[in-house]
């Protein structure tokens, strides 16, 4: 068994959530997926951001680079949630778990690609050992939406723009992020249009700030 801080909960396709956490005791990131691999109901899912579970899970056999923190939970208990006096930062500085610092384009160790569009991604000839990161915002990141959609722009200078899904599941999340601000950035799964020449690609996505 494992102490798992939640660090994030986000939405995905078919009504399904996406878990991360922090295993307290390994000093690791971890996703966690039911104990046959999937995905939980937004409907059935009990974990919250800031919780701390008593788990054990065991390493999901058909994980791939980037997502190797996927995890099959096999038991659970829910011990507590974390004081909220204490920030995030303090309590990843305490596990020693990196977080990034300067522009964006540094996180993911360089490893993201820019579309004409201004998404990020990461491809098949270069990935990253994770598909989960903290990072320092260097600079604002205002909320930009597109055909509906909750979306933020980051600004890298010299004309170049970024724009990123916002994932998370508040329905009316806040116009700027301030310049400083711990933010958890993730990658989505491997995805390629059924109709084009583009290769598989995992897209920048942005999971909840701190």
């Amino acid at each position: 068994m494992s102490r798992i801080l939640i660090v994030s909960k986000t939405k995905m396709a078919n009504n399904r959530v996406c878990v991360g956490g922090i295993d307290m005791d390994n000093k690791i990131s971890v996703r966690l997926l039911d104990k046959n691999g999937y995905h939980e109901s937004a409907n059935t899912c009990t974990f919250n951001i800031r919780e701390i579970w008593d788990i054990k899970y065991q390493r999901h056999n058909q994980r791939s680079f980037p997502h190797s923190e996927d995890v099959c939970v096999t038991s659970k208990n829910k011990l507590g949630k974390q004081n909220g006096y204490v920030s995030m930062f303090d309590l990843l500085n305490k596990m020693q778990i990196h977080v990034y610092e300067g522009d964006i384009l540094d996180t993911f160790e360089n490893k993201l690609k820019r579309t004409y569009a201004g998404a990020l991604y990461i491809s098949m000839d270069s990935v990253p050992n994770n598909s989960t990161c903290f990072w320092i915002c260097d600079k604002d990141i205002k909320r930009k939406d597109d055909n509906g959609k909750i979306r933020y722009n980051y600004s890298s200078g010299f004309r170049k723009e970024y724009n990123i899904p916002y994932v998370g599941l508040e329905k009316n999340p806040t116009q700027i992020i301030p310049q400083g601000t711990l933010v958890r950035l993730s990658l989505a799964n491997w995805w390629a249009p059924e109709i084009s020449d583009i290769e598989e690609r995992c897209y920048l996505q942005l999971s909840g700030w701190y």
